[in-house]
């Protein structure tokens, strides 16, 4: 993965994710649009004028006043304490069995 921020605002930014899928973008923006903060994220896969692949590019609109990249960090840590939550849940479940 790699990331590249294509333009910052005050309370927007649209950032490219090289390398990733509907499956992280859609968490992502779902879990950003869980935040009150925000006032709209989404993302769209774009063919970029020097590249043949299609990668997807991330928006983010923030209430007045708010940092976009802050909470794009609060976000990446609540996805992370998703995934441990699930891991611990699955490891549970297969000792379990």
């Amino acid at each position: 993965m790699e990331l590249t921020i294509l333009s910052q605002g005050k309370d927007e930014m649209e950032i490219l994710v090289k390398g990733e899928t509907h499956t992280l973008m859609n968490i992502i923006k779902a879990t950003l649009l869980e935040d009150p903060r925000i006032e709209t994220a989404f993302y769209d896969v774009k063919r970029l004028s020097n590249s043949v692949e299609r990668e997807p590019v991330l928006y983010i609109k923030t209430m007045p006043g708010e940092k976009p990249i802050e909470i794009l960090k609060d976000v990446a840590d609540k996805i992370m304490a998703m995934c441990d939550e699930f891991s611990t849940a699955f490891t549970k479940a297969v000792q379990q069995k």
